[in-house]
Order: C-alpha cells, then structure tokens, then sequence
C-alpha cells in the first residue's frame, strides 16, 4: 500500500510538468542558461554582474602585489612639485584615489615631467619590481607617444638633476590601451631593465621617480590618467620560464611534450575554441587528458565557442548575461572532464586587453589572464604587473618562419633577460612545431637542453606553480 501511494505521488508530479513528463519536459522548464538575477539587490542591473546558471564557482581576480615603498605620489595636483602641463584632477567613480584622478590631457606633444611634491628616505630597490598605474580615457593607443620612469638618489623633485635611471614605457603601456576608456592597469619593470643616463642613479638609495609623458600628436585629444610609481618587493628567488601551447594543434602539442618530459618540464594548454575538442586537426578528449592527468600540464582556459569579437555569434555582440553563460559552459566541461587549471586563463584573437566590452566577462571568472604579444616583449614580473594582462611573447608563427635558429636569435635572449631580472618569461606556441620547418623543432630542442642547464637560474613552471603553490 506504501509503495502504491508513493508510485501515485511521483505520477501525480510529473503530470503537473508541461507536455508528457519525460525527461526531455523536465530540461524544458529549467532555467535559461544566462545568469541569475538577486531578487534582494533592488538596484542589480537588468544585465550583467550576475551568477552563472550552470558551471562552477567564479574565480575570483588574483590580487596585485603589495606596495612596500612609494617613489611618486600621484593623486592630486596638490601634491605634486610646480604646474606640469596638461594635468588636471578629475572627478570619477572609478577614481583610483579619492574621489578624482591626476589626468593628462595634453594641448601639444612637448613632453610635459610630473613629479611628486616631495622626496622620501631612501629605498633599496635592487632586485624588486618598479609597478606604475595608467588608465586610458580617449585615443591612448592612436596618441601616446612618450611615458617613462625616472629613478633618482639625488637631487630633489623641484630640481632633480641629470643623473638617474630611466625605463621608457611608452610601447609597453600604448599597446595595453584602446582609444575608448579602458580599465585601470598597472604596469611593472624590474630596475635590471632601468638604463643609467648620466652617472645614473644609486639603486641602493632610490628617494623619489618622476614621470615623462607626451603625445605624439595632437591630431585628436589624447586623455591619460594616471597614478602612483611604487615599489614591489620580486615574489621570486630565480627566474621563471613558461611555455604555453594554444589552439590544439595536435603534432606540435606531442612533440612538444615528448622532448619536454626528457627533462622532468611541463607546459601549459589553452585548448580554443573548447567545443573543437575532438575535431579534425584538433587534440582529442585522451590526449588533453593525458597530458594533464599524467605529465602534470595546466589546462588553462582560452575561447569556448567562439574567438571572434563581431560577427555570427561574436563575444562583443553577446548581451552580459549571455557572456556569463559563455564561459560557465566552458567552466562545465572542464569540470567534466576534471581538468584542473582553468581559473588562468587567457584573452583570444579578436578579444584582447582593450576589449572592454568583453573584460567584465575575464574579470568575473578568472583569477588571472595572459595577454599574447608578437614579440619581442620584456620578461613579466612576479608578483605579476597586472594579473589581468600578463605579458607572454609570441613563439614566432606569425612572422619568423623563415628564421634559421630561432632559438639563438629568439627566444634564447628572452630568457637571458629573465634570467638577468629574475623575472618570468613567458612563451606561446601555436602550430610551428607541426613539421621540422626551417628550424623551429632543432630550435625547440636546443631550447629544452639550455634550460635543462640553466636550473641554477631559472625554473620551468606552470601560472598556477606561480600563482598557487
């Protein structure tokens, strides 16, 4: 009689579903796979900074490092040394300080210098990190012409001398930028990568920095704004290499870790778009696994269904709330198919660092994000600059293919460079090592080997060794 009334009972609710009751009916009346409101935020937005209706738990933004020194304060006009030209406080919500923002709206392209209102004791910044904080409001990219970074022990900021070390970060900073209003980003260099102008500075003894800014034309308004130069203390003892692998090219993927597991190393997979797993000319579900099961590679996270910003199905054309879904579809399958390493994960062909449309969507689901550059970039800090945008160097694919070591001429000098800094450098294959080429398998071999005899100095790691170890 208990078992019959329980029988009647599960009938009796799935009669009251739409259609027949079966399980195709009961998918019907899920919820959209969008993002979920709160009915308690009466002021939520009708789009966007929503949670996910399926996949995982959001990872949340690995925080910046922090400041143990300031060399500038740059907040208010206020406080800083004279009336540099073309600076303003301006008044924001989004302020990095206080209520407004130092901004930098420049009438001509003469170069004007922002220093701080006064020096501070002296700070050793030998092996440390310099970090700065820049925000593009109109034409950054198309107008910024100079911004660079002065180290001084001498001197003062309403007289600073002629003896410092200087970092020109001009091509650094106009790279990360649109021409619309981007995000705040901070930006980072090793003082290793400072050049001495004068006498130089004495690095033991930094007591202040001072900023050079200038656009290159004045054709349209530029607007920068801008914040303090600081002090950060290297997260790291010796440098760091990693090597990352995109798009699932499945002969330079097994090359790749057939010579690296001769030496104990592994990489980094970003697998994009996710839903070509499996397909032609594409890794398939055993081989990802394998890899990260097996060989101890991150599987870190690129594109899900699509890598284009415009177009059918385009990232920038997606509402908010359909761009939450993007990428918790993509945090399903990873769960799936447990692969591990997906909270880093990376900006796409079409969707880049600027793409501000889009950057809600990187910044509510992960933890960090690596930014592919064609190269040459200097080597990446750690903590990192930005860990929305860590830099990461082009193996070459695009442009030097008929390089005939590109080992020595390459990527043997990047990783010098970290070496020298003690910084973080960072290399992203595609398809090259698909054939022998004119050099990029003998040149991916000699690359193994050196680093394999360069373990005194560098190590070869994943972002999550870095970022969670």
């Amino acid at each position: 009689m208990i078992r019959k009334t329980i029988a009647q009972i599960a009938l009796l609710a799935l009669s009251a579903l739409p259609g027949s009751g079966t399980a195709q009916d009961v998918d019907a009346v899920r919820p959209a796979e969008t993002a979920q409101a709160s009915a308690e935020w009466l002021s939520q937005p009708a789009d966007g900074d929503k949670a996910p209706g399926v996949g995982g738990r959001i990872n949340q933004r690995y925080h910046v490092g922090q400041a143990n020194a300031v060399l500038a304060s740059f907040d208010l006009v206020s406080r800083l040394s004279g009336s540099p030209a073309g600076i303003a406080d301006v008044t924001a919500d989004d302020a990095l300080y206080g209520a407004s923002s130092l901004t930098f709206t420049p009438s001509s392209t003469a170069t004007t210098q922002v220093r701080p209102a006064a020096a501070r004791a002296p700070v050793d910044v030998r092996g440390q990190i310099i970090r700065w904080w820049v925000k593009g409001g109109q034409d950054a990219n198309a107008r910024l012409g100079t911004f660079s970074i002065r180290l001084y022990s001498a001197g003062s900021p309403s007289s600073p001398g002629a003896n410092y070390h200087v970092y020109a970060a001009g091509g650094d900073v106009k790279t990360a930028m649109g021409n619309g209003e981007t995000r705040w980003m901070s930006f980072s260099a090793s003082p290793a990568a400072f050049t001495a102008v004068g006498t130089g500075a004495d690095l033991s003894a930094i007591t202040f920095a001072v900023v050079d800014m200038a656009a290159a034309s004045t054709t349209s308004q530029m607007i920068l704004r801008f914040g303090n130069v600081e002090v950060v203390p290297n997260g790291i003892a010796k440098a760091k290499f990693i090597v990352a692998f995109d798009d699932m090219y499945p002969q330079t993927v097994q090359y790749a870790s057939r010579v690296m597991a001769r030496y104990g190393f592994r990489a980094m997979l970003y697998p994009s778009s996710l839903i070509t797993l499996g397909q032609g000319g594409k890794l398939t579900v055993p081989m990802v696994k394998n890899l990260h099961d097996n060989l101890g590679w991150q599987i870190a996270s690129q594109a899900w269904s699509t890598e284009n910003n415009v177009g059918a199905g385009g990232i920038d054309l997606m509402t908010n709330d359909q761009r939450t879904a993007e990428m918790a579809k993509l945090r399903n399958m990873q769960n799936a198919l447990g692969l591990t390493g997906g909270a880093h994960g990376s900006y796409f062909s079409n969707v880049g660092v600027a793409d501000m449309i889009a950057y809600p969507m990187f910044r509510q689901h992960f933890r960090s994000m690596r930014a592919y550059y064609f190269g040459p970039v200097p080597p990446e800090t750690f903590p990192w600059g930005d860990p929305m945008r860590i830099k990461a160097q082009g193996a070459g694919e695009f442009q030097y293919n008929s390089d005939a070591d590109l080992f020595t001429n390459r990527w043997k000098p990047y990783i010098d460079s970290a070496i020298a800094q003690k910084g973080v450098a960072f290399l992203v294959f595609h398809g090259g090592l698909n054939s022998a080429g004119v050099s990029w398998q003998s040149s991916f071999d000699a690359m193994m080997a050196y680093l394999d005899a360069q373990r005194a100095n560098i190590d070869v790691v994943t972002v999550d060794d870095l970022e969670m170890p």
